[in-house]
């Protein structure tokens, strides 16, 4: 049965940032392109930006604009986790979005899925996709056996492996959807509260400790709508890297890759988006 309360629904889009100008405007001139259709309000928390980017956000009269001056990026990633909760505590929206600053919308009706998931019953809290992912079928292999290895060898000596969920089974932060009256009433927090970092975890751990749903929309339907360049603004920004450099590497390529591509090419260029 569907909640007749979210039809029509004012929806809160909160991104956090710290000096991706190039990829920040990609990402918002995406969102204003392809979200007519919907009530949206664009939340931007700026942790700290010591560069032009700032003005850049200071110049759209369309988006909510939260500085937080005495962040840096020091402090990443905890802030983009506390960004959110302070976005989710003055949105205006009914319904929140968690997402990227290196997640660029497609088509027009990217949010409908998960509208579709969370609207399923008042139980479902959240609603979103496993992670997208630009990296090579065999590359994706290795990495689930070498994380199934580890976790295996951690089971063995009685240590908890971070991630120990069942893949796919909670909504991934790039990009899902919350009901926002609930993040605020029940005081939950994206911040982790323990070493499981994995982004979307901590905040579904908490809703299922308290009765609610989260729903999965399948990974190829999102992929369609939108794409993620993972750790996007970590291959761009040479101040706050990847522990490892085969991470930053392919990190590196996935977002050159992106970026010159020519529908990407078309957004950087569309400066009318950036109009009131």
């Amino acid at each position: 049965m569907k909640d007749p309360h979210l039809r029509p629904a004012r929806i809160s889009v909160c991104i956090p940032h710290w000096q991706v100008r190039d990829m920040m405007s990609i990402c918002l001139r995406s969102i204003r392109k392809h979200s007519r259709k919907y009530d949206l309000e664009v939340i931007v928390v700026d942790n700290g930006s010591r560069d032009d980017s700032l003005d850049y956000l200071r110049s759209l009269s369309w988006i909510r604009l939260i500085e937080r001056p005495e962040e840096s990026v020091s402090n990443w990633p905890a802030n983009v986790f506390t960004a959110w909760d302070l976005g989710a505590g003055t949105a205006s929206g009914e319904l929140f979005v968690t997402m990227h600053s290196d997640v660029f919308v497609r088509q027009d009706d990217w949010l409908d899925p998960f509208l579709r998931e969370i609207s399923i019953s008042p139980k479902v809290a959240a609603a979103g996709a496993w992670k997208l992912t630009l990296e090579s079928p065999l590359y994706s292999f290795q990495k689930r056996v070498v994380g199934s290895c580890l976790a295996g060898v951690k089971r063995l000596f009685g240590r908890r492996a971070r991630g120990s969920f069942r893949t796919g089974h909670y909504p991934r932060d790039y990009c899902a959807m919350y009901r926002t009256a609930l993040l605020t009433r029940e005081k939950l927090t994206f911040f982790p509260d323990d070493d499981l970092i994995t982004g979307g975890y901590s905040i579904a751990r908490q809703l299922w400790s308290r009765g609610y749903e989260t729903r999965m929309i399948p990974v190829w339907e999102v992929a369609q709508k939108i794409v993620h360049v993972a750790h996007g603004t970590a291959a761009v920004s040479g101040e706050k890297p990847l522990h490892h450099r085969s991470a930053q590497r392919r990190a590196q390529a996935r977002a050159r890759a992106l970026l010159a591509a020519g529908w990407v090419e078309q957004l950087r260029r569309d400066t009318f988006l950036d109009a009131a």
